[in-house]
């Protein structure tokens, strides 16, 4: 019995060090990953930052002769570093073996807004939110990682909600 009762807790100091160490991530709202390559939209797209960011949903056709459609994109990034002192794990003997010593936030909010003309049609926006913990023996993901994972999260899922829209979206590229 007393062997069984050690390797529990053995066990569970286990899982905690390994759950404390990983990141979490949330995404609203909430859409599912989905295969979009049968479903684009065509027109003028207004966004410079690194293209393996921007919805798969969106082709540019600025050389379009019935281009009526424009895309802006963009998204804002936030960063939170928690402020606990670098001594205070010193004094938390839990820290010794993996407890938490603080955690890093990450949140992006990312937007598409549809225009023809200049009247807006539609717009889709999706938030991802980030935290990775720190122990004494892990930093975890470095910001880089975190920001990856969040740009991209944040792009499926405003390619999920055009997905959904694609009967209404195909409506009005078809002029109906």
């Amino acid at each position: 019995m007393r062997k069984r009762c050690k390797l529990f807790y053995m066990n569970l100091v286990v899982i905690l060090l390994i759950s404390g160490c990983a990141t979490k991530m949330v995404i609203t709202p909430q859409a599912m990953e989905i295969n979009v390559s049968d479903f684009k939209l065509k027109g003028k797209i207004e966004y410079d930052g690194n293209k393996e960011y921007l919805p798969r949903t969106i082709i540019n056709e600025n050389e379009s002769v019935n281009q009526s459609f424009t895309f802006q994109y963009s998204y804002l990034e936030t960063y939170g570093m928690d402020k606990t002192p670098q001594a205070l794990p010193l004094f938390n003997p839990l820290s010794l073996v993996g407890f938490p010593i603080g955690e890093n936030t990450l949140v992006i909010n990312g937007k598409l807004i549809i225009l023809k003309g200049k009247e807006v049609i539609k717009e889709y926006s999706a938030t991802c939110g980030l935290e990775k913990m720190r122990s004494l023996f892990s930093e975890g993901e470095t910001f880089s990682e975190l920001r990856r994972k969040g740009l991209l999260a944040v792009r499926n899922n405003i390619e999920f909600q055009m997905y959904q829209d694609r009967g209404f979206l195909s409506g009005i590229t078809s002029g109906k």
